[in-house]
């Protein structure tokens, strides 16, 4: 009988290795996991610690699991590059994941919330009549891309659809006298001033209270609302009941992220409007620290994106 050459050898015992490989870095892997669930039962109790497990199986967690997981199999092979490119990668998704840390970078592009003397336009005005002395606005702002259309004839709020409530809270407070809604799609359907409008009027706004700019970025619509207010139709000096040549209040209702951006642009155009920052994503209330936190999740890869994306267009001077 042949003996086995030492090659052959070899190559029987390698599947072994990389099973007992494959084992060892999957019970490390799992402490991470089951040590973040256990940590947050004991802190704040089942429910917690269930929905800290629920987000461990999703997309943005199982891709995290991996990277270390990936880190782990390479540490454990020698593999120092690949080591180092998987374990800052896992940092990287660590972070960008992290619901702290999104939060705090939100609220470095955020407009900030103006407490006093109320931190919502439409609890400006006293009952009585008496409140804020720049209110009733001549009219509110409210930009588009809050709402979408889900099917033909009918449309609702997406998450910054708090950009529609608030300006409809504003008319029945009394606090604006009117409602601009802005933003057309570039393919036709679904058109934001037209979906604005329409949510508008379910919350009982007359319709002749409502005005549209239907222009299809920020930079645009800040054009057209200073072309509509240099030159404003007659049934809108009708509704704010004050000639042309008055000087005109107009409030800007959108995201607290899209504030700053939004100003700027109507500044460049000769605006001077109030900024009514709402949707905010940044919390301002002291909450304690639960372990769970530490899981990824999409929301805060979102915000990561949405923050980064205003960052830029602040140093594009956009």
């Amino acid at each position: 009988m042949k003996k086995p050459t030492d090659s052959a050898i070899d190559i029987d015992r390698v599947p072994h290795s990389d099973l007992r490989r494959l084992l060892t870095v999957a019970a490390i892997t799992s402490l991470l996991p089951v040590g973040l669930v256990l940590a947050t039962y004991l802190q704040q109790g089942f429910v917690a610690a269930g929905r800290g497990a629920t987000n461990l199986v999703m997309p943005v967690s199982l891709v995290w699991l991996s990277l270390l997981a990936a880190t782990l199999w390479h540490a454990y092979s020698s593999h120092r590059g690949k080591t180092v490119i998987f374990f800052t990668l896992f940092i990287a998704w660590t972070v960008v994941g992290n619901c702290r840390f999104s939060q705090t970078l939100m609220s470095c592009v955020e407009a900030p919330l103006i407490v006093d003397p109320h931190p919502a336009l439409e609890q400006r005005v006293r009952k009585d009549g008496e409140g804020s002395p720049e209110l009733p606005l001549d009219a509110v702002v409210a930009l588009g891309g809050c709402a979408r259309l889900v099917m033909d004839g009918f449309g609702e709020v997406t998450s910054d659809g708090e950009r529609i409530v608030s300006a409809a809270q504003a008319y029945h407070a009394g606090a604006t006298k009117t409602i601009i809604t802005t933003g057309s799609s570039t393919d036709g359907i679904g058109d934001p001033w037209k979906l604005g409008r329409d949510l508008l009027i379910s919350l009982n706004v007359p319709a002749e209270h409502i005005f549209s700019i239907e222009e299809q970025n920020t930079s645009q619509e800040m054009a057209s609302l200073a072309a509509f207010l240099k030159d404003p139709p007659a049934d809108w000096l009708a509704q704010i009941g004050r000639p042309a040549s008055d000087s005109q209040r107009v409030g800007l209702i959108t995201s607290a992220f899209h504030i700053p951006r939004a100003i700027r642009l109507a500044k460049s155009n000769g605006l001077e409007l109030l900024p009514l920052p709402c949707a905010f994503r940044s919390e301002r209330t002291e909450k304690p620290f639960v372990a769970a936190e530490l899981v990824p999740n999409s929301e805060s890869h979102v915000n990561f994106s949405l923050a980064a994306k205003e960052l830029l267009a602040r140093i594009l001077g956009r």
